[in-house]
């Protein structure tokens, strides 16, 4: 199962609870706890979600030998001008 659908199912049930909570079939007592889990689960989504960042540094490309000789013919002509 892949991210995004992972998230999606955990935001439909978030909705859900909360089409419930609104829908005053639930007690006053039991109105916190479930608004405590739709927070905890749309969190949990967005943490799904969230990319991983790469710890390796990239290191810079070298040019290609054709550009190493142009850069050097460009310095040889920079001192007669």
């Amino acid at each position: 199962m892949n991210a995004p659908n992972l998230a999606s199912i955990l935001l439909y049930i978030a909705v859900l609870l909360h089409l419930l909570l609104m829908s005053g079939w639930v007690s006053a007592k039991m109105s916190q706890p479930i608004q405590l889990a739709m927070l905890a689960l749309m969190l949990l989504a967005l943490f799904v979600l969230r990319k991983k960042k790469r710890k390796t540094k990239r290191r810079p490309r070298r040019p290609p030998a054709e550009v190493a000789a142009l850069v050097d013919r460009a310095e040889e002509g920079a001192p007669g001008q």
